[in-house]
Formats: structure tokens, C-alpha cells, sequence
């Protein structure tokens, strides 16, 4: 599979209002593409605009979780800069609470923005692609909980499940369109994903949040650059997330029992 180019080229981001989505659109600048940045506070969207000072930059306030105006990010995108070359989904969210605390509206919200967000990312971006000589690249950002389920995050394991199936499928079907969509499976990273997620009933103690290790989102940024350059289908980054992954494939059982463990002695609401 040759290289393929960043330099000139336009790659939307979603999610790109902190962390992980802002490095990432910070990352595909540097590296001298088109950047498409997309989330729901439009000030932050500004600022990123305002760093590049180039016009090479483009702000979208967009809500993942309404097709409409996915569609109208993707047709903006477009009609700024001619192409659409990389989609990044990575707005997401998430809820820690026990499954039985958990409203079916949370659950339904997640699924909204984690799984349906990047569904409309892909049905907005593959036509435009498909017209494309050298079709486009799909990365989406799912979670080392979309490979392994973990006690009180059964609304956000569900939603990054369906979205690593969903990818799965998607990836063989729109291979001979020359569209590459890769899935990048992370583990902690510093971003403000905690402050902004639901915790419920001491699940989650913020002390110790704080003290886990957690990847810098410039550094997962890199790779999904790099991920855009020579697509792989799969990416599980970092230490703590293949870690992870090797228990749950050689010694499901033991993690099994490890988390039932925790999950059994934790606090109850």
C-alpha cells in the first residue's frame, strides 16, 4: 500500500475542541494540510483557526449527534478547500455508573454521539471520497473498552463496540473505492474526557484518575497522523491498552475475576 500525502490535502476532525481531536488538528497543520475543525463550543473552534493565520484552517460548529449538520460539515469542508481527504471521528463522551443506575436516556445520548457520530461522519464523507482519484482515509476513535467491557461502563463499552464492528465492516466494503478506514483503539490519555463525562456513585474517585499514567494527547495525535499516512486497520496504543488486550486474548478469565473483584467491593449509591 503506497504512502499516502498529508501536505495540501484537507482532514476534518471532530471532537476538536481539547485533546485528543485538538492535538490531532494541531498535528495534521503541522504536517501542511487543510484542517476541518468541528465541535460544539465554536470558540475554541476560533482560536484553532486563529493559531494557523494561514487560511488553511476551517471552523464548524457541529453537533455529531444531529446528521444534518454533519452533512453540512463534510459539504462545507468541500466547498472550502475541493477534497475531502481524512475523517477523524472523535467526539465522544461517557458515563460510569452501574448498569442498573444507568437511564436508558444516558445510554440512548452515548450511543448518539460516540456510535451515530461517526456513522454520519462516514455516510457525509464516502460519497465525496468515492469521486476522489485518490479516494480518502476514515480513522475512527474508539477505545481499549471497545476491545475489553469493564465493570460500570456498560453504556460507553457498548457504544465503542458497535463503533470497532461498525469499522470492521465498513473497512472491507469501501476497500475498492480506495478509502482506508482505520480504527485507533487508546487507552488513558490526557485530555479532559473525565471532567466531561458523567461519574456517578464513586465509581470513578478522581484521585485516582489523576494519579493512573494516561498517554499525552500530542503523542496519539502523532500516530493518527502518521495512521493517516500508511492506514492500518487496526492501532491499539498505548502500554495500559495493550496490556490490556493481551490479558483479555491469553488469560480472559483472570481479568474476568480481577474486575469482578473490584466491581464487588466498590462503593454503592
Amino acid at each position: 500500500m503506497p504512502v499516502r500525502s498529508i501536505r495540501g490535502r484537507t482532514a476534518i476532525i471532530t471532537g476538536a475542541t481539547s485533546g485528543i481531536g485538538l492535538e490531532t488538528a494541531r498535528a495534521f497543520s503541522r504536517a501542511g494540510a487543510n484542517v476541518v475543525v468541528a465541535g460544539r463550543r465554536k470558540e475554541r473552534l476560533d482560536a484553532f483557526v486563529a493559531e494557523t493565520k494561514d487560511g488553511s484552517a476551517l471552523a464548524v460548529r457541529t453537533d455529531v449527534a444531529d446528521a444534518a449538520q454533519v452533512e453540512a460539515l463534510v459539504a462545507k469542508a468541500h466547498k472550502k478547500f475541493g477534497s475531502v481527504d481524512v475523517l477523524v471521528n472523535n467526539a465522544g463522551s461517557g458515563i460510569s455508573s452501574r448498569f442498573m443506575e444507568t437511564s436508558m436516556e444516558d445510554f440512548r445520548d452515548l450511543m448518539e454521539v460516540n456510535f451515530w457520530g461517526a456513522v454520519y461522519g462516514c455516510h457525509a464523507a464516502i460519497p465525496v471520497m468515492r469521486e476522489q482519484p485518490a479516494g480518502g482515509v476514515i480513522i475512527n476513535v474508539s477505545s481499549i473498552l471497545g476491545k475489553r467491557g469493564a465493570p460500570f461502563e456498560t453504556a460507553y463499552c457498548a457504544t465503542k463496540f458497535a463503533l470497532a464492528g461498525f469499522s470492521e465492516a465498513l473497512r472491507t466494503e469501501v476497500l475498492a473505492d480506495r478509502i482506508d478506514v482505520s480504527t485507533v483503539f487508546p487507552g488513558m490519555v490526557e485530555t479532559e474526557f473525565f471532567d466531561a463525562s458523567q461519574v456517578e456513585g464513586g465509581l470513578m474517585d478522581p484521585r485516582l484518575v489523576e494519579a493512573m499514567p494516561k498517554l499525552p494527547a500530542r503523542d496519539l495525535a502523532r500516530v493518527i497522523v502518521q495512521d493517516a499516512r500508511f492506514p492500518q486497520p487496526e492501532i491499539v496504543m498505548a502500554l495500559d491498552a495493550q496490556f490490556l488486550n493481551a490479558m483479555n486474548t491469553f488469560a480472559p478469565w483472570a481479568l474476568d475475576w480481577a474486575m469482578g473483584i473490584g466491581a464487588a467491593t466498590a462503593p454503592r449509591t
